[in-house]
């Protein structure tokens, strides 16, 4: 069997994490749609979003979540430490410097895979043409396996997918904070 995710933060269990400054040479529009940056990012600070401080329904801070406002897969270190085989092979971490008792990374999902299969999917498109959501994702005859995370060119800079694999670590680790929705099955 073939799953395909999208990957997002419970949003009963999740913290928020803005940038302390709203640098532009910091991480601004397109540092983390997949394309490869090595050592580059910006060491960037963070602080938890006060405003957003009673969603959170206990004070243990989770194992996933997004970072700023911009939906950056965040991962706890002992998250990155259970799920390493399967990031690292997959992507970029970049360091967020922020108080709090437990350290995040944000991840850069740079596996990029084209997988859906445009004409019978549903997608909402701009005027421009260029894909604005997918709203039903199927995917091409052809895919008989997906990575356990990773992007699609469609997409590239606001979802990251996941796999079976990846789903079954999480829930059999026990990790928090993380929420999947399933958006297709084969």
């Amino acid at each position: 069997m073939m799953q395909l995710y999208d990957l997002t933060c419970d949003l009963n269990s999740f913290a928020s994490f803005l940038l302390k400054t709203r640098d532009s040479a910091a991480w601004g529009n397109g540092w983390f749609e997949g394309t490869i940056r090595g050592n580059s990012y910006p060491l960037v600070s963070g602080e938890r979003n006060r405003e957003e401080s009673d969603v959170i329904r206990s004070e243990v801070l989770p194992d996933f979540t997004h970072f700023d406002l911009s939906p950056i897969p965040t991962f706890s270190a002992h998250a990155r430490e259970v799920l390493d085989d399967l990031l690292t092979p997959h992507g970029e971490f970049a360091v967020i410097e922020l108080n709090e008792p437990m350290r995040y990374f944000a991840f850069n999902a740079t596996t990029m895979v084209d997988v859906l299969d445009e004409a019978r999917s549903e997608i909402a498109r701009f005027r421009s043409g260029g894909v604005m959501a997918v709203d039903k994702h199927v995917l091409l005859d052809s895919v008989t396996a997906l990575p356990p995370i990773f992007k699609i060119p469609q997409t590239r800079r606001n979802t990251t997918y996941v796999n079976e694999t990846f789903v079954e670590r999480v829930q059999a680790s026990g990790l928090k904070g993380f929420r999947f929705e399933l958006l297709f099955e084969r």
